[in-house]
């Protein structure tokens, strides 16, 4: 009886354990996709856009964000390996298009590269990669080759959780908008465009340091 209920405690503290560690993978990833630093993206790229329509971008936004999350934890160290791309490579490629995200907002204005298709969703550049950029992909990439397959359907919830949560702060973006006014959110635009480019710069002076230690 006694070595049943050892058995009953440790079982406890094993799902505790886990229970913590899947909180701390959600926090993490919340942190590094940062929807919350793309709500000035949002509003600045769908300015003039009908409420209607910055719902469905809002939400086709959070479903190929999660999306590309989903297949970067299945198979994206495949699809990197197959194309002989480096982590690097990858990372100095999405930090080149979040520079030129930030250095359109710093100036106030938008990159023609930069404008939505008439009949698209701005997948790029809030899906891919403000949102679902290198460090999120790398980020899940390490959490599928080091999780059991007893593990995934806990991941799988977190990116899911994921996505519910940046499609409700993009839906949150209209009422900040009308709180801040024209001229908070073209000062709150600039800070967070400036933010953008030193994380451009930063993300490419790692991936330069990790490809040429002697530098």
């Amino acid at each position: 009886m006694l070595r049943n209920v050892h058995v009953d405690i440790l079982g406890g503290m094993l799902k505790n354990m886990k229970l913590s560690n899947d909180i701390t993978t959600l926090i993490a990833l919340f942190a590094i996709v940062s929807p919350i630093t793309s709500i000035p993206v949002f509003l600045s790229l769908t300015s003039g856009a009908s409420q209607k329509k910055r719902r469905m971008i809002a939400l086709q936004t959070a479903m190929v964000s999660g999306l590309t999350l989903f297949i970067a934890y299945f198979i994206g160290d495949v699809i990197l390996k197959l194309l002989s791309i480096e982590m690097d490579a990858f990372r100095i490629a999405g930090a080149l298009v979040i520079g030129a995200i930030g250095w359109s907002m710093v100036m106030g204005r938008k990159a023609d590269v930069l404008q939505p298709s008439p009949g698209g969703a701005m997948v790029v550049p809030l899906a891919i990669p403000l949102m679902a950029g290198p460090g999120a992909i790398a980020t899940v990439i390490a959490i599928g080759n080091s999780d059991s397959g007893a593990v995934r359907i806990a991941d799988v919830m977190i990116i899911l959780v994921l996505a519910a949560m940046t499609f409700v702060l993009l839906l949150a973006a209209a009422p900040i908008e009308r709180i801040l006014g024209d001229q908070g959110l073209m000062v709150l635009t600039r800070i967070f465009g400036l933010l953008l480019l030193a994380i451009a710069v930063s993300t490419v002076m790692e991936a330069v340091h990790n490809s040429f230690p002697g530098l």
